[in-house]
């Protein structure tokens, strides 16, 4: 259970990963027994207590370039929670497009992915997860990033041109109404050690295979977060950077605020694009 401290910071367990050995698992569906090593990756959990500190009104300090994340402020006329999930998305992901081509000076995005997340659970892990992600993750690793542009930019002329300049992976999460129940908290990229916290999570599919990065835990992580973020305050996040060595992914989870257990559940939006900046 989570505890408040002073203004609005927040002592919380979040859920990690313990040190393996190689620092990488993968789980081949392809093969017998796939689904149930699937179900097993639980036995790597490990629980640490967090303090997640309250950046409201401070958030101006943190940006993409220097943290790997940003809070911005964007109003999207016509936007209404009323909407259908269809009308959202229709909406907001152009407009999201536009703003990060806008923050980042990209000459191209590609979209990854969109998904809303709201009270919806799932009986099975594998499903189509529409409630909020409570392990400290990343959505890619730098391999898995690369071998992901590898599969959309088929064209190797092309893709050595796009190499030739920045590539981003990016993440843009947003509130759909005030984020008070189960908000999402970002850690610093800077206070995660690149060779020795993460571990790369291969899956293997009939169809191909993605990576994601899963953290261990460090003492030294700085986990962060804006109190009742409103749907005008999007959290822009690096998930790849290929201009940062090891290709900064930034590790985020969902965490439990005790004071707002009894709210609804949280209704918002992540947009996920891959950025294209010339150089």
């Amino acid at each position: 259970m989570a505890s408040t401290v002073g203004k609005r910071d927040v002592v919380a367990a979040l859920t990690y990963w313990r040190r393996i050995p190689g620092q990488s698992v993968t789980t081949d569906f392809t093969t017998p027994g796939g689904e149930r090593r699937f179900a097993e990756l639980d036995r790597y959990d490990e629980t640490h207590t967090s303090l997640i500190h309250d950046i409201r009104d401070h958030e101006d300090e943190y940006t993409l370039q220097k943290n790997g994340f940003q809070y911005v402020r964007h109003q999207v006329h016509g936007f209404d929670r009323s909407m259908s999930e269809n009308e959202i998305e229709r909406l907001l992901v152009p407009a999201t497009q536009k703003l990060v081509e806008e923050l980042t000076g990209a000459a191209k995005t590609i979209l990854i992915a969109h998904r809303i997340r709201c009270k919806a659970t799932d009986e099975f892990k594998r499903a189509d997860n529409r409630a909020p992600a409570f392990s400290v993750h990343s959505d890619f690793t730098r391999v898995g990033a690369e071998h992901h542009l590898e599969t959309i930019i088929k064209d190797p002329v092309e893709l050595a041109e796009i190499k030739k300049g920045h590539v981003y992976i990016i993440n843009v999460w947003r509130p759909l109404k005030v984020a008070t129940k189960d908000p999402l908290a970002v850690c610093d990229w800077a206070s995660v050690d690149p060779k020795e916290d993460w571990i790369a999570n291969r899956f293997i599919h009939s169809n191909g295979w993605n990576e994601l990065g899963k953290v261990a835990h460090s003492d030294q992580h700085k986990w962060l977060y804006m109190s009742e973020q409103q749907p005008s305050e999007p959290l822009i996040f690096k998930q790849f950077d290929s201009k940062a060595g090891y290709g900064v992914t930034l590790a985020h989870s969902a965490f439990v605020d005790p004071e707002f257990v009894d709210d609804e559940p949280r209704e918002s939006i992540e947009i996920k694009m891959f950025v294209f900046v010339a150089e």
